[in-house]
């Protein structure tokens, strides 16, 4: 039987969100950088396990917002996680159990997220294995999670076992996008996110939040 359904990418800025969607589409389609929030709006990405469509939404960061601009990116974050079939929470391993992490964590069970909800503990690479059990276990004391797995987004390790289990674990039902797109944003859009990355890692104490990118011309 096909399935299909959203899987929502959550945590603190510069978590990896990006990172796992890229790895997991096999394509560049949401923007990385070293910097906080350059994630701005949910962004969609397909992937194909099996019989399963796998849509996942990145999310801006989650943080404490102070601007308009901030309160509509958490809101968005938020509305995603919300809406999906499951719900995965990055969190750095190398940072662990952070302040931000457990005010997520409070908001989840506030929130009520009607799908199921999986640990990713990324960047596993940066610290000693017990050191990540326990940092497993402890995180786990806070939410019980459904499931937990351990990545490295940016090398792929890992990867595979969580695309396999979240294919598993998606509603049966037909496929909501043909086979041979890997997301619901178009080419000039993608274009402007990746110029506006360029940007980005290239302006250091004048980083313009507010900066926008439109695509006049497409060839």
């Amino acid at each position: 039987m096909p399935r299909s359904g959203f899987v929502a990418l959550i945590g603190e800025p510069n978590a990896g969100k990006s990172t796992l969607l890229n790895q997991m589409v096999g394509a560049k389609i949401s923007i990385v950088t070293h910097k906080v929030q350059t994630t701005r709006a949910r962004i969609r990405g397909v992937s194909i396990k099996d019989q399963s469509q796998i849509i996942f939404v990145d999310t801006p960061g989650l943080f404490k917002p102070r601007r308009r601009l901030d309160r509509a990116m958490v809101a968005a974050a938020w509305s995603g996680a919300v809406d999906s079939d499951v719900t995965l929470l990055l969190v750095e391993a190398h940072r662990g159990l952070t302040e931000g992490v457990g005010k997520i964590i409070s908001s989840i069970s506030e929130t009520g997220l009607n799908g199921k909800l999986a640990l990713v503990i990324n960047k596993i690479d940066k610290v000693d294995v017990n050191d990540l059990l326990s940092l497993s276990k402890k995180i786990n004391e806070n939410y019980p999670f459904t499931k937990t797995f351990m990545i490295s987004a940016e090398k792929g390790k890992g990867v595979d076992d969580l695309r396999r289990w979240l294919a598993s674990n998606l509603p049966e039902g037909p496929w909501l996008y043909p086979d041979d797109q890997i997301s619901d944003m178009p080419l000039r859009m993608i274009a402007a996110e990746i110029t506006r990355e360029k940007l980005t890692l290239r302006l250091h104490q004048e980083l313009p939040y507010q900066l926008t990118v439109e695509t006049e011309k497409w060839e």
